[in-house]
């Protein structure tokens, strides 16, 4: 049995799949990226995720202070 959440995140890879080919021609099944080119893209995914986290925790942190 496959979970709900699974199913969600399932489905979210095929939309960034869909995403992929309509906004740049490829998926990541694309030959001409190096070992070293990938590693960049999820360096770069990384540290746009730690970003995105941050704020997140900021904003939570902001709305129970404000709540106080």
């Amino acid at each position: 049995m496959t979970s709900n959440i699974t199913k969600k995140v399932i489905e979210d890879l095929i939309a960034s799949d869909k995403k992929g080919l309509e906004e740049y021609g490829v998926t990541v099944d694309r030959e001409d990226y190096t070992l070293r080119d990938w590693l960049q893209e999820a360096y770069e995914e990384t540290c746009d995720t730690a970003k995105y986290l941050k704020a997140a925790i900021e904003k939570l942190e902001n709305q129970t202070t404000d709540n106080e």
